[in-house]
């Protein structure tokens, strides 16, 4: 599984938790803090870093780097018709995830698709969008590896 590190431009509480979480690493909320940003060193069709949430064993500040690897990829509805850019789903290189690898994880850890929309509109300060789908972790590392080829394509980094 490829390590990455996100960027993280806010952090918000979610609903996202295992049964049985007792108050130990959770938020007051009953879940564990997600962190929005972008993956450095990669583009998306739009020519931006990846948009990325990070599920984290504490919340981060603003401008904090975090190692983490991908679980999975966040497809949305966008406003008009045309479907949204994708999000890249993570969680943080931390013991407490140790047993969450794919999406096939996420039901057992209340994370299925709504719960990362709406943390990500919480983090935008905009409604949520509709979740069309949630893309596997191999979905997640094709992403990431095409968005860091058109990286350094475009940087001229490429040989």
């Amino acid at each position: 599984m490829p390590r990455i590190t996100v960027d993280i431009d806010s952090t918000a509480s979610s609903t996202i938790r295992k049964p049985g979480d007792g108050a130990s690493g959770c938020l007051s909320s009953g879940g564990w803090p997600v962190g929005h940003g972008r993956v450095p060193d990669t583009l998306d069709a739009d020519g931006l870093p990846l948009d990325a949430l990070v599920l984290m064993p504490e919340p981060a500040l603003a401008g904090a780097t975090v190692p983490a690897w991908p679980l999975g990829v966040l497809h949305r509805a966008g406003a008009e018709t045309a479907p949204a850019a994708p999000v890249l789903l993570c969680v943080a290189e931390d013991p407490s995830f140790i047993d969450l690898v794919d999406t096939d994880d996420l039901p057992r850890w209340h994370a299925e698709g709504d719960a990362w929309a709406a943390v990500l509109a919480r983090l935008q300060r905009q409604a949520a969008s509709e979740v069309t789908d949630c893309g596997t972790r191999a979905e997640a590392e094709h992403l990431i590896s095409d968005a860091h080829h058109a990286y350094e394509r475009l940087t001229g980094c490429l040989e």
